[in-house]
C-alpha cells in the first residue's frame, strides 16, 4: 500500500485526508469510504495532502463523484482539480 488515510468525522462533515499515490485501487477504497459516510447522512470533503501523486485518468474521476468536495494542499492538484471540473461540466 502506497498510500494512507485519515479520516476525521464531525456531526455534519468527515474529512477523509489523503496521501500518497493516487492510482485505481486508491481510488476503489477512497470510494467507498465517500459512500458509506453519505449513507450516513454526512457531507464528505476530500482533502488530498501535501506529497500526493495522482494518475491522471483517475483524478479526472475523483473530481466527478457526486456530493463530494475535493481539495488539495498543492496549488498544483488546486488547479488540475478545477482543469477537469471546467473541461468536463462543473456542478455535477
Amino acid at each position: 500500500m502506497t498510500y494512507r488515510f485519515d479520516l476525521q468525522t464531525g456531526a455534519e462533515l468527515s474529512t477523509i485526508f489523503f496521501q500518497g499515490r493516487l492510482d485505481r485501487s486508491a481510488l476503489s477504497e477512497l470510494e467507498t469510504h465517500c459512500r458509506t459516510l453519505k449513507r450516513r447522512g454526512l457531507s464528505v470533503r476530500v482533502l488530498l495532502g501535501a506529497g500526493t501523486t495522482v494518475e491522471i485518468e483517475v483524478l479526472d474521476l475523483l473530481a466527478h463523484i457526486e456530493g463530494i468536495v475535493l481539495e488539495a494542499d498543492s496549488p498544483f492538484l488546486s488547479r488540475w482539480i478545477r482543469s477537469c471540473r471546467d473541461n468536463n461540466g462543473a456542478g455535477r
